[in-house]
């Protein structure tokens, strides 16, 4: 490992991303070790912490890992997690961050909602983001949320959703050109204006009963399941439409 170039070793770094697999490799080699701020990217999946007997935290032992990485740019948390530890991983890389993914497993915590700051509330942290998907999530009141400039693309899959959050949500995301709700229940009537979306899916569990308005003159892909009562404004570049009214 000393003796390989850099390239090499910058290659070997584009491949990597599991938490554990970098902390392991850390422990090989001092060049390894001295490398690994030029991370890119961290995945931590589901079981990153069975069987873990160490003292400190997982939230603690995932902000000393973020906190040797100098420009992280893709952050993956599939394990647990808090939501002050998820507010000081996002103080060390929000500047740097482009793309973030988090299992909220929240979904029944109405305690962890109402929390303040909420999981939800600390991503604003994270203003330079371009992509953000969420897993499991409870959006019972709008998230405190200031506008995301360069998200593209937001994803949440699995969530109880108040109409007034989600609208809250999509505000603060005007220039999003990708949009993905999937088995997302609550929702009875919502609005959406987006003047760049292009893509758009949605998938809403219930009674079917849900309305939905859509203003997005730049749309081409629309995909919609579990709505009673659809309008879509300003189609002229729509390719393709899907239509389900079944529920979920």
């Amino acid at each position: 490992m000393e003796s390989l170039p850099d390239a090499i070793v910058q290659y070997i770094l584009s491949h990597l991303n599991n938490a554990r697999d970098a902390a392991v490799c850390n422990c090989v080699s001092k060049r390894w070790k001295e490398s690994l701020p030029c991370l890119k990217s961290l995945y931590f999946p589901r079981n990153s912490f069975d069987g873990y007997t160490g003292s400190d935290s997982p939230d603690i032992v995932i902000w000393k890992m973020l906190s040797s990485i100098t420009c992280l740019e893709e952050l993956v948390v599939y394990s647990p997690f808090t939501s002050s530890g998820l507010a000081s991983w996002l103080l060390l890389v929000h500047s740097s961050l482009k793309h973030l993914e988090l299992r909220m497993d929240n979904i029944t915590d109405y305690k962890a909602c109402v929390d303040s700051p909420s999981k939800l509330d600390c991503v604003s942290a994270a203003k330079n983001l371009e992509s953000l998907k969420l897993w499991g999530v409870l959006m019972a009141n709008p998230p405190k949320w200031d506008v995301f400039k360069n998200l593209k693309s937001l994803e949440i899959v699995g969530a109880r959703l108040e109409d007034s959050a989600l609208s809250a949500a999509l505000r603060a995301c005007p220039k999003l050109t990708n949009l993905v709700l999937l088995g997302c229940e609550g929702v009875r009537s919502v609005s959406v204006e987006l003047p760049y979306l292009e893509q758009c899916k949605l998938d809403f569990y219930g009674l079917g009963n849900c309305s939905l308005s859509l203003t997005c003159p730049k749309i081409e892909l629309l995909e919609v399941q579990g709505c009673s009562w659809l309008r879509v404004r300003e189609t002229t570049c729509l390719r393709k439409l899907l239509i389900a009214n079944n529920s979920g």
